[in-house]
Protein backbone atom coordinates (compact mmCIF):
# COMPACT_ATOMS: atom_id res chain seq x y z
CA UNK A 1 0.00 0.00 0.00
CA UNK A 2 1.24 3.40 -0.75
CA UNK A 3 0.11 6.98 -0.61
CA UNK A 4 -2.18 8.65 -2.06
CA UNK A 5 0.12 11.42 -3.51
CA UNK A 6 2.95 8.61 -4.22
CA UNK A 7 2.98 9.74 -8.30
CA UNK A 8 3.93 13.16 -7.08
CA UNK A 9 6.82 14.72 -7.35
CA UNK A 10 7.66 18.05 -5.06
CA UNK A 11 10.45 19.98 -4.86
CA UNK A 12 10.69 22.27 -1.78
CA UNK A 13 13.34 25.28 -1.67
CA UNK A 14 13.19 27.48 1.19
CA UNK A 15 12.83 27.80 5.30
CA UNK A 16 10.81 26.78 7.80
CA UNK A 17 8.12 28.98 6.49
CA UNK A 18 7.27 25.66 3.78
CA UNK A 19 8.70 23.05 5.44
CA UNK A 20 5.43 21.52 6.98
CA UNK A 21 3.76 22.05 3.57
CA UNK A 22 6.36 19.57 2.26
CA UNK A 23 6.02 17.42 5.15
CA UNK A 24 2.76 17.28 4.39
CA UNK A 25 3.23 15.93 1.13
CA UNK A 26 5.58 13.74 2.05
CA UNK A 27 3.31 12.09 4.84
CA UNK A 28 0.33 11.45 2.11
CA UNK A 29 3.52 9.27 -0.23
CA UNK A 30 4.78 12.16 -2.91
CA UNK A 31 8.08 11.94 -3.17
CA UNK A 32 9.52 15.27 -1.84
CA UNK A 33 13.05 16.50 -2.92
CA UNK A 34 14.55 19.01 -0.36
CA UNK A 35 17.18 21.63 -1.44
CA UNK A 36 19.53 22.56 0.71
CA UNK A 37 22.35 25.31 0.16
CA UNK A 38 26.18 23.32 0.26
CA UNK A 39 26.42 22.70 4.02
CA UNK A 40 22.77 22.36 4.82
CA UNK A 41 20.14 24.46 5.71
CA UNK A 42 19.48 27.15 8.31
CA UNK A 43 17.03 25.37 9.92
CA UNK A 44 19.20 22.50 10.91
CA UNK A 45 20.65 24.63 13.68
CA UNK A 46 17.08 25.25 15.33
CA UNK A 47 17.24 23.22 18.80
CA UNK A 48 16.70 21.51 20.81
CA UNK A 49 19.17 18.50 19.51
CA UNK A 50 19.77 15.27 20.62
CA UNK A 51 21.77 14.98 23.86
CA UNK A 52 21.53 18.53 23.39
CA UNK A 53 25.08 18.39 21.20
CA UNK A 54 24.10 21.44 18.73
CA UNK A 55 24.63 19.79 15.43
CA UNK A 56 23.53 19.73 11.98
CA UNK A 57 22.27 16.26 12.01
CA UNK A 58 20.67 16.23 15.19
CA UNK A 59 18.17 18.97 15.35
CA UNK A 60 15.13 17.82 16.25
CA UNK A 61 13.08 20.14 14.81
CA UNK A 62 14.62 19.54 11.78
CA UNK A 63 13.93 15.66 11.87
CA UNK A 64 10.00 16.03 12.60
CA UNK A 65 9.10 18.76 9.56
CA UNK A 66 11.94 17.03 6.88
CA UNK A 67 10.50 13.39 7.87
CA UNK A 68 10.06 11.20 4.73
CA UNK A 69 11.94 13.62 2.59
CA UNK A 70 14.75 13.51 0.08
CA UNK A 71 17.68 16.05 -0.03
CA UNK A 72 20.14 17.46 -1.68
CA UNK A 73 22.30 20.48 -2.12
CA UNK A 74 22.51 22.63 -4.47
CA UNK A 75 24.85 26.53 -4.68
CA UNK A 76 21.40 28.76 -6.35
CA UNK A 77 24.43 31.10 -7.12
CA UNK A 78 26.01 29.70 -8.96
CA UNK A 79 25.14 29.59 -12.42
CA UNK A 80 25.44 25.84 -13.12
CA UNK A 81 23.25 25.48 -9.66
CA UNK A 82 20.54 27.35 -11.32
CA UNK A 83 20.90 25.06 -14.66
CA UNK A 84 20.72 21.81 -11.97
CA UNK A 85 17.31 23.82 -10.89
CA UNK A 86 15.51 24.07 -14.10
CA UNK A 87 16.51 20.26 -14.65
CA UNK A 88 14.76 19.66 -11.27
CA UNK A 89 11.94 22.30 -12.23
CA UNK A 90 10.88 20.59 -15.49
CA UNK A 91 10.86 16.76 -13.81
CA UNK A 92 8.46 17.59 -10.70
CA UNK A 93 5.04 18.41 -9.74
CA UNK A 94 4.87 20.68 -7.27
CA UNK A 95 7.34 23.32 -6.56
CA UNK A 96 7.02 24.83 -2.75
CA UNK A 97 8.96 28.38 -2.81
CA UNK A 98 9.20 29.67 1.15
CA UNK A 99 12.47 31.69 -0.39
CA UNK A 100 13.61 35.19 0.59
CA UNK A 101 11.03 36.94 -1.12
CA UNK A 102 11.78 37.66 -5.38
CA UNK A 103 15.05 35.17 -4.90
CA UNK A 104 13.25 33.28 -7.91
CA UNK A 105 12.77 36.16 -10.02
CA UNK A 106 16.52 37.12 -9.47
CA UNK A 107 17.52 33.65 -10.83
CA UNK A 108 15.57 34.16 -13.67
CA UNK A 109 12.86 31.88 -12.24
CA UNK A 110 9.64 33.93 -11.78
CA UNK A 111 5.95 31.95 -12.65
CA UNK A 112 6.05 32.78 -16.48
CA UNK A 113 9.75 31.16 -16.46
CA UNK A 114 8.77 27.79 -14.33
CA UNK A 115 5.25 27.50 -16.66
CA UNK A 116 7.42 27.55 -19.94
CA UNK A 117 9.90 25.11 -17.89
CA UNK A 118 6.93 22.91 -17.01
CA UNK A 119 3.80 23.50 -18.15
CA UNK A 120 1.60 21.33 -15.69
CA UNK A 121 4.05 22.40 -12.41
CA UNK A 122 1.43 23.38 -9.79
CA UNK A 123 3.66 26.49 -7.99
CA UNK A 124 3.41 27.22 -4.43
CA UNK A 125 4.67 30.73 -2.71
CA UNK A 126 4.86 30.95 0.86
CA UNK A 127 5.56 34.30 2.28
CA UNK A 128 5.28 36.83 4.91
CA UNK A 129 2.56 38.90 3.25
CA UNK A 130 2.33 37.89 -0.40
CA UNK A 131 4.20 39.19 -3.50
CA UNK A 132 1.27 42.08 -3.27
CA UNK A 133 0.07 45.22 -1.68
CA UNK A 134 1.49 47.80 0.90
CA UNK A 135 2.83 45.23 3.29
CA UNK A 136 4.65 42.93 0.67
CA UNK A 137 8.52 43.91 2.34
CA UNK A 138 7.92 43.61 5.73
CA UNK A 139 9.52 41.69 7.79
CA UNK A 140 8.28 38.67 10.05
CA UNK A 141 8.35 35.70 12.49
CA UNK A 142 5.50 33.09 13.84
CA UNK A 143 5.53 35.47 16.61
CA UNK A 144 5.02 38.45 14.88
CA UNK A 145 2.32 36.43 12.72
CA UNK A 146 0.75 35.27 15.62
CA UNK A 147 0.57 38.74 16.90
CA UNK A 148 -0.69 40.24 13.91
CA UNK A 149 -3.05 37.99 12.90
CA UNK A 150 -5.08 38.60 16.13
CA UNK A 151 -4.63 34.43 17.87
CA UNK A 152 -2.41 35.91 20.30
CA UNK A 153 -4.82 38.34 21.66
CA UNK A 154 -7.07 35.24 22.44
CA UNK A 155 -4.66 32.92 24.41
CA UNK A 156 -3.89 33.57 27.67
CA UNK A 157 -5.31 34.13 30.89
CA UNK A 158 -8.62 34.86 32.53
CA UNK A 159 -8.95 39.02 32.81
CA UNK A 160 -9.35 40.47 36.60
CA UNK A 161 -12.80 41.21 37.98
CA UNK A 162 -12.34 44.50 36.53
CA UNK A 163 -12.14 43.11 32.70
CA UNK A 164 -8.63 44.44 32.56
CA UNK A 165 -5.64 42.31 32.42
CA UNK A 166 -2.00 41.86 34.72
CA UNK A 167 -1.01 39.46 32.55
CA UNK A 168 0.07 39.55 28.33
CA UNK A 169 -0.94 37.73 25.63
CA UNK A 170 0.56 34.26 25.12
CA UNK A 171 1.93 32.96 21.49
CA UNK A 172 0.32 29.37 20.70
CA UNK A 173 4.02 27.68 20.41
CA UNK A 174 5.73 25.65 17.69
CA UNK A 175 5.54 27.62 14.24
CA UNK A 176 1.97 27.86 14.71
CA UNK A 177 1.84 30.40 11.99
CA UNK A 178 3.49 28.27 9.34
CA UNK A 179 1.30 24.89 10.31
CA UNK A 180 -1.53 27.11 9.21
CA UNK A 181 -0.32 28.52 6.13
CA UNK A 182 1.41 25.13 5.67
CA UNK A 183 -1.99 22.93 5.46
CA UNK A 184 -3.77 25.92 3.81
CA UNK A 185 -1.23 25.29 1.00
CA UNK A 186 -1.56 21.77 0.80
CA UNK A 187 -5.20 21.90 0.40
CA UNK A 188 -4.86 24.58 -2.39
CA UNK A 189 -2.57 22.71 -4.12
CA UNK A 190 -4.97 19.35 -3.84
CA UNK A 191 -7.21 21.51 -5.37
CA UNK A 192 -5.03 22.55 -8.00
CA UNK A 193 -3.91 19.11 -9.01
CA UNK A 194 -7.26 17.86 -9.67
CA UNK A 195 -8.21 20.68 -12.36
CA UNK A 196 -4.47 19.53 -13.49
CA UNK A 197 -5.86 16.00 -14.00
CA UNK A 198 -8.49 17.52 -16.04
CA UNK A 199 -6.63 20.43 -18.22
CA UNK A 200 -3.07 18.90 -18.05
CA UNK A 201 -2.17 22.82 -16.74
CA UNK A 202 -0.21 23.91 -14.14
CA UNK A 203 -1.11 26.91 -11.48
CA UNK A 204 0.37 29.40 -9.48
CA UNK A 205 -0.84 29.42 -5.56
CA UNK A 206 0.05 32.95 -3.65
CA UNK A 207 0.09 31.70 0.13
CA UNK A 208 0.91 35.09 2.41
CA UNK A 209 1.28 33.50 5.99
CA UNK A 210 -0.49 36.98 7.67
CA UNK A 211 -3.59 36.25 5.13
CA UNK A 212 -3.64 32.16 6.26
CA UNK A 213 -4.05 33.04 9.74
CA UNK A 214 -5.86 36.20 9.44
CA UNK A 215 -8.62 33.83 8.31
CA UNK A 216 -8.11 30.97 11.30
CA UNK A 217 -9.26 33.17 14.70
CA UNK A 218 -12.49 31.02 15.29
CA UNK A 219 -15.27 32.80 15.45
CA UNK A 220 -14.26 36.27 17.51
CA UNK A 221 -13.24 38.02 14.19
CA UNK A 222 -16.78 37.30 12.58
CA UNK A 223 -19.00 37.85 16.23
CA UNK A 224 -17.16 41.22 16.58
CA UNK A 225 -17.91 41.89 13.15
CA UNK A 226 -21.09 41.50 13.63
CA UNK A 227 -22.03 42.91 17.30
CA UNK A 228 -19.35 44.88 18.20
CA UNK A 229 -18.15 43.36 21.28
CA UNK A 230 -14.37 43.07 21.66
CA UNK A 231 -13.76 39.53 22.63
CA UNK A 232 -11.69 38.17 26.01
CA UNK A 233 -9.17 35.84 26.41
CA UNK A 234 -10.10 33.57 28.80
CA UNK A 235 -7.80 30.59 30.70
CA UNK A 236 -8.28 26.96 28.45
CA UNK A 237 -11.23 28.22 26.99
CA UNK A 238 -12.80 29.98 23.87
CA UNK A 239 -12.79 33.98 24.42
CA UNK A 240 -15.94 35.40 25.05
CA UNK A 241 -17.03 39.28 25.10
CA UNK A 242 -17.45 38.12 28.87
CA UNK A 243 -16.05 35.48 30.91
CA UNK A 244 -17.27 32.29 31.85
CA UNK A 245 -17.22 29.39 34.15
CA UNK A 246 -13.91 27.90 34.64
CA UNK A 247 -12.80 24.71 32.81
CA UNK A 248 -9.42 23.88 34.30
CA UNK A 249 -9.42 22.80 38.27
CA UNK A 250 -6.04 21.85 40.27
CA UNK A 251 -5.63 18.37 41.08
CA UNK A 252 -4.78 16.63 44.44
CA UNK A 253 -1.34 16.08 42.88
CA UNK A 254 -0.96 19.97 41.97
CA UNK A 255 -1.78 19.00 38.10
CA UNK A 256 -5.22 20.21 36.09
CA UNK A 257 -8.02 18.49 34.66
CA UNK A 258 -10.32 20.32 31.53
CA UNK A 259 -13.76 19.90 32.48
CA UNK A 260 -16.52 20.88 29.83
CA UNK A 261 -19.95 20.58 31.54
CA UNK A 262 -22.06 19.07 28.39
CA UNK A 263 -24.74 21.77 27.41
CA UNK A 264 -27.12 19.38 25.97
CA UNK A 265 -30.03 17.69 27.27
CA UNK A 266 -29.00 15.66 30.68
CA UNK A 267 -25.39 17.24 30.70
CA UNK A 268 -26.00 18.92 34.18
CA UNK A 269 -28.10 15.55 35.74
CA UNK A 270 -25.12 13.57 34.74
CA UNK A 271 -22.14 15.74 35.92
CA UNK A 272 -24.11 15.84 39.56
CA UNK A 273 -24.50 12.14 39.42
CA UNK A 274 -20.71 12.28 39.37
CA UNK A 275 -20.26 14.93 41.82
CA UNK A 276 -22.76 12.51 43.95
CA UNK A 277 -20.92 9.53 43.35
CA UNK A 278 -17.63 11.08 45.06
CA UNK A 279 -19.49 12.63 47.85
CA UNK A 280 -19.47 16.43 46.63
CA UNK A 281 -23.22 17.19 45.08
CA UNK A 282 -24.05 19.25 48.15
CA UNK A 283 -27.69 20.22 47.50
CA UNK A 284 -27.10 20.22 43.50
CA UNK A 285 -29.65 17.49 43.32
CA UNK A 286 -32.53 18.51 44.84
CA UNK A 287 -35.82 20.08 43.59
CA UNK A 288 -34.31 23.28 43.48
CA UNK A 289 -32.44 23.05 41.06
CA UNK A 290 -35.25 21.27 38.39
CA UNK A 291 -35.80 23.60 36.33
CA UNK A 292 -33.31 25.21 34.37
CA UNK A 293 -34.39 28.49 34.59
CA UNK A 294 -32.89 28.37 37.97
CA UNK A 295 -29.39 27.33 36.87
CA UNK A 296 -28.78 30.82 34.70
CA UNK A 297 -27.89 32.91 37.49
CA UNK A 298 -24.67 34.00 38.80
CA UNK A 299 -25.36 32.42 42.34
CA UNK A 300 -25.99 29.28 40.72
CA UNK A 301 -22.67 28.94 38.88
CA UNK A 302 -20.27 29.79 41.46
CA UNK A 303 -22.13 27.46 43.82
CA UNK A 304 -21.74 24.44 40.89
CA UNK A 305 -18.35 24.78 39.68
CA UNK A 306 -17.28 25.54 43.43
CA UNK A 307 -18.15 21.94 43.41
CA UNK A 308 -16.73 20.25 40.64
CA UNK A 309 -13.21 22.56 42.32
CA UNK A 310 -13.52 20.47 45.20
CA UNK A 311 -14.45 16.76 43.38
CA UNK A 312 -11.32 17.44 41.23
CA UNK A 313 -9.04 18.72 44.30
CA UNK A 314 -9.47 15.65 45.63
CA UNK A 315 -8.32 13.40 43.48
CA UNK A 316 -5.72 12.98 41.45
CA UNK A 317 -4.68 13.71 38.13
CA UNK A 318 -5.71 10.19 36.03
CA UNK A 319 -8.48 9.85 38.48
CA UNK A 320 -11.88 10.54 37.85
CA UNK A 321 -11.58 11.28 34.21
CA UNK A 322 -12.73 8.13 32.95
CA UNK A 323 -15.76 7.65 35.27
CA UNK A 324 -16.87 10.89 34.16
CA UNK A 325 -16.46 10.31 30.20
CA UNK A 326 -18.38 7.21 30.62
CA UNK A 327 -21.47 9.29 31.86
CA UNK A 328 -21.04 11.52 28.67
CA UNK A 329 -18.98 14.35 30.52
CA UNK A 330 -16.01 15.97 28.27
CA UNK A 331 -13.36 15.67 31.13
CA UNK A 332 -9.82 15.47 30.69
CA UNK A 333 -6.77 15.13 32.34
CA UNK A 334 -3.70 17.91 31.31
CA UNK A 335 -1.08 16.14 30.77
CA UNK A 336 2.80 16.44 29.44
CA UNK A 337 3.45 15.65 26.02
CA UNK A 338 5.46 12.95 27.10
CA UNK A 339 2.57 10.95 28.46
CA UNK A 340 1.09 10.87 25.60
CA UNK A 341 3.41 8.45 24.15
CA UNK A 342 2.00 5.33 25.71
CA UNK A 343 -1.73 6.24 25.76
CA UNK A 344 -3.61 3.21 24.20
CA UNK A 345 -5.74 5.87 22.23
CA UNK A 346 -2.80 6.95 20.57
CA UNK A 347 -0.97 3.55 19.81
CA UNK A 348 -4.30 2.59 18.12
CA UNK A 349 -4.58 5.34 16.10
CA UNK A 350 -0.73 4.72 15.00
CA UNK A 351 -0.33 8.20 16.03
CA UNK A 352 3.01 7.55 17.34
CA UNK A 353 5.59 5.45 15.79
CA UNK A 354 9.41 4.21 15.60
CA UNK A 355 11.46 5.61 12.91
CA UNK A 356 14.89 4.06 11.58
CA UNK A 357 18.04 6.45 11.89
CA UNK A 358 20.42 3.78 10.70
CA UNK A 359 23.70 6.05 10.43
CA UNK A 360 22.81 6.08 14.88
CA UNK A 361 22.35 1.69 15.11
CA UNK A 362 18.63 2.74 16.54
CA UNK A 363 15.21 4.02 16.21
CA UNK A 364 13.25 6.96 17.83
CA UNK A 365 9.88 7.57 18.61
CA UNK A 366 8.02 10.06 16.48
CA UNK A 367 4.71 11.38 15.89
CA UNK A 368 3.60 10.00 12.87
CA UNK A 369 -0.11 10.44 11.65
CA UNK A 370 -2.23 13.13 11.31
CA UNK A 371 -4.96 10.42 10.15
CA UNK A 372 -5.77 6.32 9.96
CA UNK A 373 -6.60 5.44 6.22
CA UNK A 374 -7.13 1.43 5.08
CA UNK A 375 -6.39 2.00 1.50
CA UNK A 376 -4.00 4.60 1.39
CA UNK A 377 -1.49 4.69 4.92
CA UNK A 378 0.67 7.49 5.93
CA UNK A 379 4.39 7.55 5.42
CA UNK A 380 6.29 5.93 8.00
CA UNK A 381 9.98 6.32 7.13
CA UNK A 382 12.33 7.06 6.19
CA UNK A 383 13.67 9.80 8.51
CA UNK A 384 14.75 13.06 7.57
CA UNK A 385 17.55 12.90 4.90
CA UNK A 386 21.49 13.91 5.93
CA UNK A 387 22.98 16.80 4.03
CA UNK A 388 23.18 16.13 0.74
CA UNK A 389 22.82 12.52 1.20
CA UNK A 390 20.51 11.78 -2.13
CA UNK A 391 23.08 13.98 -4.21
CA UNK A 392 24.11 11.39 -6.96
CA UNK A 393 20.31 9.87 -6.88
CA UNK A 394 18.76 12.95 -7.37
CA UNK A 395 21.22 14.40 -9.86
CA UNK A 396 22.47 11.70 -11.00
CA UNK A 397 19.31 8.88 -11.92
CA UNK A 398 17.01 12.14 -12.41
CA UNK A 399 18.92 14.33 -14.43
CA UNK A 400 21.28 11.68 -15.81
CA UNK A 401 24.95 13.30 -14.19
CA UNK A 402 27.22 11.39 -14.76
CA UNK A 403 29.85 10.09 -11.63
CA UNK A 404 32.78 12.04 -13.11
CA UNK A 405 30.56 14.87 -13.49
CA UNK A 406 28.86 15.05 -9.34
CA UNK A 407 32.80 14.43 -8.42
CA UNK A 408 33.29 17.79 -10.51
CA UNK A 409 29.94 19.47 -8.68
CA UNK A 410 31.15 18.80 -5.61
CA UNK A 411 34.69 19.90 -5.71
CA UNK A 412 33.64 23.06 -6.80
CA UNK A 413 31.26 23.16 -3.67
CA UNK A 414 27.73 23.12 -6.77
CA UNK A 415 26.49 20.41 -4.30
Amino acid sequence: MTGFLSHIKVLELGDEKGEFCGKLFAGAGADVIKVEPPGGAATRAIGPFYRDEPNPERSLYFWHFNFGKRGVTLDLNAAEGQELLRGLIAQTTVVIDSLPLDTMEKLGLDWEAVRKLNPGAVYLRITPFGRSGPWRDYKANDLVHMALGGEMMHCGYDPKPGLTYDTPPISPQMWHSYHIAGNQAFIAALGALFARGKTGAGDYIDIPIHQAISCCTEHDVECFLFTGKPYLRLTGRHARPEPDAPTQYKTKDGRYHCIIVNPFAGGFEAAVELLARKGFADDLGSDKYKDPESRKNREFHHHFYGQIGKCVAASNVEDTWQEAQDLGIPWVPVRKPEENLNDPQWRARQTFGEVEHPEMGRSFTYPRSPMLSEECPWRTGPRAPLIGEHNDAVFGAILGKSAEELKRLRDRNII
